[in-house]
Order: structure tokens, then C-alpha cells, then sequence
């Protein structure tokens, strides 16, 4: 896409490709200055962004990742809100609660997807394969680093040949 927008830049700009390799390389070296941990998670929401598959939501949800992972704005530079860390004194009784299920249904969607792996002798590997993203992917998920869309669900689910409800109890299907 990089490309084809300096392909197509009217040839009455000159310096509109030296404008754009200079935003691309500023872009990049916020890139290489992330964690592996969060480059891993930028790959990812670049897949979602460039998905046919994934809505408008998914999509503009997955721009506002990358954006506030290569230009963190708040919570003092971190990237993203640490629930645990910013509600660990002190938070409301319903905030709590929300964070306590919300936890237990991330740490029982991963043990349930580890245990029918095993039970059918596959990998992480092999699940990423099928599912179509890397198995740092689905380490991550599994592992409650990222929690996973509703669609990963699903997709997790049609390689396991299981139903959705079977690895995360309460996902409602459309």
C-alpha cells in the first residue's frame, strides 16, 4: 500500500514521496522501539485491519491499538489501561466483579483450548496454522496476554471442531 501511494502521488509533488518515507521511517522506528511482546500484538491488528473478514469495528478498534501502541498518549506513557494496576485499591464493588469474571473466563477459555489440544494431539503450531496467524498469536491468547475477539473464538473453535460456547461459556453466536 506504501508503495502504491507513492506510485500514485501526481508527479507535480516531487517531494511527495521523500514526505512519505519520511512518515514511514518515523512510524518504523516507533515500531522497532516496542517490545516484542507489543511488536507481536501490532502484526496482529494489521491483520485485523487488512482482513476482508473483520467489520468497521474490528478494523477501526485495531487502528486505535496500533496508534496507542507506537504513540502511547495516557497512563503515563504505558500502553493501554492495567486494569489491575489502576483498580487495585480501592475500586468499586461493580468494577471488581466485572474484572474478577472477566479474568475466569479468560483463564478457563485458556485451559479448556489447551486441554482439547492435547486431547487431539495438536500444537499451538498447529492451531495458529489453522486458524491463520502466527503461534506467537496464539500463545498469547491462550497465555491471557490479548484477550481474543469474539471471530478468534469462532475461528479457534471450527479448527477444534468444537462450538464456541465450549471454549468460552456465555459467548453469544449472531
Amino acid at each position: 500500500m506504501f508503495a502504491e501511494t507513492i506510485k500514485n502521488t501526481p508527479a507535480t509533488a516531487p517531494d511527495s514521496a521523500q514526505l512519505l518515507s519520511k512518515l514511514f521511517a518515523d512510524v518504523f522506528q516507533s515500531f522497532m522501539e516496542c517490545s516484542n511482546e507489543v511488536q507481536v500484538a501490532i502484526r496482529n491488528m494489521v491483520m485485523i485491519v487488512k482482513s476482508p473478514d473483520a467489520t468497521e469495528e474490528e478494523r477501526d478498534s485495531a487502528l486505535a491499538t496500533i496508534a496507542e501502541a507506537l504513540f502511547p498518549s495516557k497512563h503515563s506513557g504505558d500502553i493501554g489501561i492495567d486494569f489491575d494496576k489502576d483498580y487495585e485499591e480501592g475500586a468499586p464493588p461493580d468494577i471488581n466483579r466485572v474484572l474478577q469474571r472477566m479474568e475466569q473466563e479468560q483463564v478457563g477459555f485458556g485451559e479448556r483450548v489447551n486441554a482439547i489440544l492435547e486431547s487431539k494431539n495438536m500444537t499451538q503450531g498447529d492451531l495458529a496454522l489453522a486458524i491463520g496467524v502466527g503461534q506467537p498469536a496464539v500463545s498469547m491468547i491462550i497465555a491471557r496476554d490479548c484477550r481474543p475477539q469474539k471471530r478468534t473464538v469462532e475461528k479457534i473453535a471450527n479448527a477444534l471442531k468444537v462450538s464456541p460456547e465450549e471454549l468460552w461459556p456465555g459467548i453469544k453466536e449472531d
